[in-house]
């Protein structure tokens, strides 16, 4: 069997980033979604931390990101292509400045001038979440075309003269408060730059994250008022409950998606189970136990997957017929029953040529390789990564 080879005609730099998160999704071990289950816990992902995606390495970015696009702001461009192409250029350029001082999270100290995919457009949408860009409707293609049109606007203004002075000053408002709720980079921003916030971006961030409508009433918001040792000890998704006691809402949407988690995790370990020609001797053990947890055998058979797929407005016949018949397979107990369920639906999600599942005979068993995440985290690590930064920078202000 050949290598699968991917390949696309990309007709604008968004096209092109809509592949590259795609791929940069599907290179998290996290995210791999076989079984066609992604839409479940992309769902409640955005629910819980909405703007945070797995490939976002830490919260600096929110501010490297709008401080270079407030630089060319104040610079003149021929089309939002050379404005694009200066934003691309200077992420890059601070590559180097960041990698000098700690290579942890900084997007491209690999990769370098080959970056395919840069931080602005990684963090593009966490930006509009949480109201630092105030334009929600635009993509980053979009916000330049908007930029430069208003940038001619301004110049035209500018070249009838005093005449004109009230459109001067109306084109010169619209021009500095149209786009950025930020605060304001220093002059000289890039001297000593680390991926490490300040005290005054991680208090704006910190805020813009608890009150910015998309996300107020969110577990990321929640978890950003609580104590910083205490939310520092949580180290999965499943603790989370243990540690807090959560409002309401928000705990009636994490116990669903914590027993969502633990309903679909068995069809992840069952997966690896087949994958490995049933040599995985770890996945064996964890699916012997997932078969006898106390959830499985008292709650599995009533657990209302329904309510998953409606409290996520989805509206898939296909996921739903998939989960239905898991459940009945799994009570009905009988392994060979299941392996098929799980083969078909890869198929029916891939083909027969693309299902590793159909084609086991090409993928070469490996001790210690497993392929997706046995329980779903739902981002809670990479939100985790964001607010230990906000902690560390607020947490060191109070020392000094």
């Amino acid at each position: 069997m050949n290598p699968l080879k991917l390949g696309w005609i990309d007709y604008s730099n968004e096209h092109k980033n809509k592949v590259m998160a795609v791929l940069d999704l599907l290179s998290d071990k996290g995210a791999v979604d076989e079984l066609g289950t992604g839409l479940i816990r992309d769902g409640f992902g955005d629910l819980f931390f909405p703007g945070t995606s797995t490939i976002q390495t830490r919260a600096k970015y929110f501010f490297i990101v709008p401080y270079l696009m407030m630089e060319l702001e104040k610079e003149k461009h021929s089309s939002p292509s050379e404005f694009l192409e200066k934003l691309s250029s200077r992420e890059i350029d601070l590559i180097d400045i960041l990698a000098e001082q700690d290579k942890r999270g900084v997007i491209g100290a690999r990769a370098r001038k080959k970056l395919k995919r840069k931080p602005s457009s990684i963090y593009w949408n966490g930006l509009k979440t949480f109201e630092i860009f105030k334009q929600e409707h635009l993509s980053l293609e979009n916000y330049a075309k908007a930029f430069v049109a208003m940038q001619r606007r301004k110049e035209s203004a500018l070249s009838l003269g005093n005449e004109y002075s009230d459109d001067l000053e109306a084109a010169g408002s619209e021009y500095t408060s149209t786009f950025w709720q930020c605060i304001l980079p220093m002059t000289n921003w890039k001297e000593n730059l680390t991926m490490n916030l300040s005290e005054p971006e991680a208090s704006f961030f910190k805020e813009r994250m608890i009150k910015s409508p998309k996300s107020k009433d969110s577990l990321l918001a929640f978890l950003l008022q609580q104590d910083p040792e205490d939310v520092l000890k949580v180290e999965s998704f499943d603790a989370i409950g243990e540690q807090f006691l959560l409002p309401d809402g928000l705990r009636e949407d994490y116990i669903l998606a914590k027993k969502f988690s633990m309903f679909i995790s068995g069809a992840n370990i069952r997966y690896n189970v087949i994958l490995s020609k049933y040599e995985n001797e770890e996945a064996i053990r964890k699916w012997d136990a997932w078969k006898e947890s106390d959830f499985v055998k008292n709650e599995f058979g009533h657990f209302q997957f329904q309510e998953v797929l409606y409290r996520l407005k989805i509206n898939n016949p296909l996921l739903r017929r998939f989960i239905s018949e898991w459940q009945k397979a799994v009570l009905k107990g009988v392994e060979q029953e299941i392996d098929n369920l799980l083969i078909k639906r890869e198929i029916e999600l891939k083909s027969k040529e693309r299902a590793k599942l159909y084609n086991t005979k090409y993928y070469a068993y490996e001790e210690g390789i497993w392929l997706g995440s046995e329980k779903l985290q739902y981002r809670f690590p990479n939100a985790k990564i964001l607010i230990e930064d906000i902690f560390a920078a607020l947490e060191g202000s109070h020392d000094a």
